[in-house]
């Protein structure tokens, strides 16, 4: 036997030759508590480096997968035992893994089973559960491999293991520098798509910065021409610029910069590409003999990074001036606020670990309380002064309007708009302000004459990175003339992977139909190979005959769409399928989506019985089995206006719902004639194996939830555990794939999730909705808008605001605003 437990935590392991070339060892069933339960993700540290490793259960057997790198590692590790490798199997040469389990943590050592070993050949592997981290890094040994093995790889199969160091470890390293495990960073390595890539590189990118997919700046490890240097570099980048413009630009960053001993003269930089080298800043040029050490490298890549921040600031800057009237207009002498002036905050020298995020700076006068001197701190550490406001910025401009904090538990009155209408002497009550509460505000306002400044963070609406397999589905549906943004492209992206259910809203002409059909079939899904298949919903469908299959007048069953579609996705397990239901509000949903929603929330059971087909015992033998595949997906369009059916609350928690943004009337991109991968796996709308090692992510996500659910639990309107779940499993994929920031992630799911359930509820308050979109604002700032009575005016500073990019949730707000401005108008 290969396993031999000498005792509760501890073991060894014969190591043997299909471990290697499988990269993978099936643990026995009593063994497999030792590890951990299946699907569980483990971090293998090796030199101070981590490989990730799963449990996974395939074919019956619990299998520990290893990384090929760290395989490859260890067998670099042990020259002495090459015939072993060989197939000679000298069995005193024969290597053994000692596991010693300790807490949460494994201590792997490797030697041989004669129990030869010394210091050379005998090395420890760490294996720590969910997310130790190595406290060393070896880019330098990365670097030089990457310089002296890419041209030996270049002229062969594509498939060889060595890209994983440019796609793989050289970005674990990077993540792991102290200013890039925040999280604000999207590092990335790029060796090809399907051939190896002429200009192989690692770009390191601030998710914050808010880039185009083709246009922006980025921080890159750039491989030359002639594969004998590696450069370090700042580039500016642009879709459709040329030389010239790109060149003058990199010349504007470089009079803002500090270059110290790095390099400017970007023409020396040798590329097979003269666009991209014209955009180069600044650079670093390394070569295997002349490779600093890992500390040195380390220090330097911080100096980049630096750099790569002040030239962002800059920017911001620029960005900045163009909306300060807009800053200024937002809580003006009009509003009652006060206003005294507005000056920006942007400073291009950073903090030691993190850059700052755009900021706003904006001062107030005489405030209706004492002020204070605490501060809060945002996610990046960036000190935010608490906001101070006057208590009488309503009440001078609608002297009937009084300032208490809206009551949750008798709805709450807004130019005379509830959720419910009120009464008038309801309305009457909440309008008046006592003669002892006029006074303490006059007091309190003659008193404090001392000023406060708060610091608003700007949070852009729009989150427009694309990665390469995002891009290129966005290219193939721009070269059939629809242009989508990338957000909605990530959005729906996102959405299929946490639930085989989406939802799309809109406007008659606005692209929910031809949306998903596109992004099918750039994905290899299509009418023709029957994997895209368009239902209609019929006017006033009663039963689910339509969907599933009827008999006819001789007794045969005769399927429907569903069923057949069913089929086909069972027996090609490996390929998604898609199934659109437009205009799926034509007809009551209850009466036809019964079964089919049973399936997407999770039953098992078969959807059609033994009853279904009469007397046709040939049809229930080929249909009388099918249950819900894990790659059919239902797309579902709804109209927005009138002449439709209500949306079931059960099927709005079964889904995501996504609303399609106005159409842009523009110019569209030239893509070009795209090319790479179209033939999606099934696989690539699964939850990533990675995301078991998460759980900084899941813990923000954790914490963000929980504030959501009991701003919603005060109103008595909280989320179920299927909701918080595929809100989790969103996130999570979002995460894997650096698509969203988790704060992005909350927003999108108070969008696509809270509110279209919220609006299924007529009780819903409208004291709710504006809670919502003060969510995550600054508390004080927060307190004042709840407390304004009067809708319209709330509606007026909210937009302000919004305007200003100063609104934490945007998208969400967004929606929640053009809410209340409806039933403003439904109420005039």
């Amino acid at each position: 036997m290969s396993w031999e437990l000498l005792g509760p935590d501890q073991m060894i392991k014969k190591v043997e030759k299909s471990d290697f070339i499988k990269t993978e060892m099936v643990i026995p069933n009593e063994l497999i508590g030792f590890f951990g339960n299946e699907g569980e993700r483990l971090s293998i540290i090796y030199q101070n480096r981590e490989y990730p490793s799963y449990l996974e259960t395939e074919g019956g057997n619990t299998k520990l997968k290893w990384s090929k790198v760290l395989i490859r590692k260890l067998g670099e590790a042990f020259p002495e035992h090459e015939s072993w490798f060989d197939g000679s199997c000298d069995e005193t040469k024969i290597p053994k893994l000692e596991i010693t389990k300790v807490n949460d943590v494994f201590v792997v050592n490797m030697s041989t089973l004669n129990g030869q070993s010394d210091n050379e050949n005998t090395e420890t592997v760490a294996v720590a559960v969910k997310n130790e981290q190595p406290t060393e890094t070896a880019l330098n040994e990365l670097l030089k491999k990457w310089i002296t093995g890419y041209p030996n790889y270049y002229p062969r199969d594509f498939r060889f293991s060595f890209k994983d160091i440019i796609n793989e470890d050289i970005p674990k390293v990077i993540e792991n520098f102290a200013a890039i495990k925040a999280g604000n960073y999207q590092v990335q390595g790029f060796a090809g798509d399907t051939q190896w890539a002429e200009i192989p590189w690692v770009k390191v990118i601030d998710r914050r910065a808010q880039n185009s997919a083709e246009t922006g700046l980025y921080l890159a490890y750039i491989l030359a021409m002639d594969s004998r240097k590696l450069y370090l570099a700042i580039v500016y980048e642009a879709a459709g610029v040329g030389v010239r413009t790109l060149s003058e630009k990199a010349a504007e960053y470089r009079k803002k910069l500090e270059t110290g001993k790095y390099r400017t003269d970007h023409k020396e930089v040798l590329l097979a590409n003269a666009t991209l080298v014209s955009g180069i800043v600044c650079y670093r040029e390394y070569t295997e003999i002349e490779m600093p050490g890992d500390l040195a490298l380390a220090e330097e890549f911080e100096d980049f990074r630096k750099m790569y921040q002040n030239c962002l600031a800059s920017d911001q800057v620029e960005e900045e001036i163009g909306h300060s009237d807009e800053v200024a207009e937002v809580l003006t002498n009009q509003d009652q606020l006060l206003l005294d002036q507005e000056r920006e905050t942007i400073t291009p020298e950073l903090d030691d670990q993190e850059p700052p995020e755009e900021m706003v700076e904006i001062e107030f006068e005489a405030e209706s309380f004492p002020a204070t001197n605490d501060q809060d701190n945002n996610e990046e550490g960036i000190p935010v002064v608490d906001l101070v406001m006057n208590e009488q910025w309503a009440a001078n401009k609608n002297s009937d309007c009084d300032d208490e904090q809206p009551n949750h538990d008798h709805g709450q009155t807004d130019d005379g708009v509830t959720a419910k209408e009120m009464s008038a002497d309801e309305t009457e009550a909440l309008s008046k302000q006592t003669t002892e509460e006029q006074d303490e505000n006059n007091s309190i306002e003659e008193t404090n004459e001392n000023r406060q400044s708060e610091t608003l963070t700007k949070v852009p609406m729009k989150n427009d990175y694309l990665p390469t397999y995002l891009q290129l589905i966005q290219a193939k549906m721009g070269n059939k003339g629809y242009y989508y943004s990338p957000e909605l492209i990530k959005s729906y992206y996102l959405s299929i992977k946490s639930k085989p259910l989406v939802m799309i809203k809109g406007r008659i002409g606005s692209g929910k139909t031809s949306f998903p059909q596109l992004f099918a079939e750039a994905i290899g899904a299509s009418t023709e190979n029957g994997r895209f298949k368009r239902v209609l919903v019929g006017k006033h469908w009663n039963d689910e005959t339509p969907l599933w299959g009827h008999l006819d007048s001789r007794g045969h069953f005769i399927p429907g769409p569903i069923t057949l579609t069913l089929k086909t996705a069972k027996e090609n397990p490996d390929k998604p399928y898609f199934l659109l239901l437009d205009e799926m509000d034509q007809s009551p949903m209850a009466d036809y989506l019964r079964r089919l929603l049973a399936g997407i929330n999770g039953h098992s059971e078969a959807f059609l019985t033994r009853e279904d087909f009469g007397a046709d015992v040939a049809a229930f033998r080929e249909y009388g089995d099918l249950n819900y595949p894990d790659n059919l997906y239902i797309i579902a369009t709804i109209n927005e206006g009138t002449g439709s059916y209500p949306i079931d609350p059960r099927i709005i928690d079964s889904g995501n719902t996504i609303r399609m943004p106005e159409v842009e009337i523009a110019v569209f991109p030239n893509y070009g004639s795209p090319s790479g991968e179209s033939e999606w796996q099934n696989s690539s709308f699964k939850i990533h194996n990675q995301a078991k090692g998460l759980p900084e992510i899941l813990e923000k996500l954790m914490y963000l939830l929980n504030d959501v659910q009991k701003l919603l639990s005060d109103f008595d309107q909280p989320m179920g555990y299927r909701g918080k779940n595929e809100i989790l499993a969103f996130g999570i994929n979002s995460g894997v794939e650096g698509l969203f920031t988790e704060k992005e992630v909350i927003d999108l799911a108070i969008q696509q999730r809270i509110i279209p359930a919220l609006e299924s509820d007529e009780k819903t308050e409208i004291a709710l909705y504006k809670a919502l979109a003060c969510f995550l604002l600054a508390d004080n700032l927060k307190d004042k808008l709840l407390k304004e009575q009067s809708l319209s005016r709330f509606c007026h500073l909210y937009e302000k605001l919004l305007k200003a990019e100063v609104i934490p949730c945007p998208r969400s707000g967004s929606v929640i605003l053009k809410k209340l401005n409806r039933l403003l108008k439904s109420n005039v």
